[in-house]
């Protein structure tokens, strides 16, 4: 959900999001908070593995995500997980930190694989387009059938071509998107602090 839809200006843009994200006095970071009851609630309940290579918990996933595209790349953000009172366990949060950080790696491991897919799926229907195209422009024809063959290559060869130009505007833009949010979020300070007490 992006609360910052409809906003008149860059200030009123600042402004709310300045009033949703809190600085952190000591470190001057934006922080994204979280709130846990237990350290495993970062993880998916599913996931039986060790710590070190836990999947996320799919919605904390999307919040770290959301909140970052929120906070302009312009500005530095932090992780900032809030535990219970006498909780905290300085092992465990060393552990989680480089958890985090294995996640973001692994997510922008697959990600920089579905770029290079997608890339090779791009150069393939160019090519292929191009050659319908060049097929249909080379064979001249009187005979109807054929020469509704050769529109038809010709119409194919604009329908391979457009689909690339869609998988470079629209899809890598989108994954790219996610890589580079991905790399902030694994570039973030994070830090566990004590809930305050009611």
């Amino acid at each position: 959900m992006n609360f910052l839809i409809g906003l008149t200006n860059k200030t009123d843009e600042d402004r709310v999001f300045r009033e949703l994200y809190k600085i952190d006095d000591s470190t001057n970071l934006y922080m994204i908070e979280i709130a846990l009851d237990q350290y495993t609630d970062i993880f998916n309940e599913w996931d039986p593995a060790p710590f070190k290579h836990r999947e996320l918990d799919p919605e904390l996933r999307l919040y770290l995500e959301e909140s970052s595209n929120e906070i302009p790349s312009k500005y530095p953000i932090e992780l900032c997980f809030t535990v219970p009172v006498a909780m905290q366990n300085e092992q465990i949060e060393d552990d989680l930190r480089d958890s985090l950080k294995n996640s973001f790696i692994y997510k922008r491991f697959f990600l920089r694989k579905e770029v290079e897919k997608t890339n090779k799926q791009m150069l393939l229907l160019v090519v292929v387009g191009f050659v319908c195209l060049w097929v249909a422009n080379t064979i001249s024809t009187e005979a109807d059938l054929q020469s509704i063959l050769l529109e038809g290559l010709a119409i194919s060869g604009w329908v391979f071509i457009w689909e690339a130009v869609s998988l470079f505007f629209f899809t890598n833009r989108e994954l790219y998107h996610r890589y580079k949010t991905y790399k902030r979020l694994q570039n973030a300070p994070v830090i566990f602090r004590e809930a305050k007490q009611s």
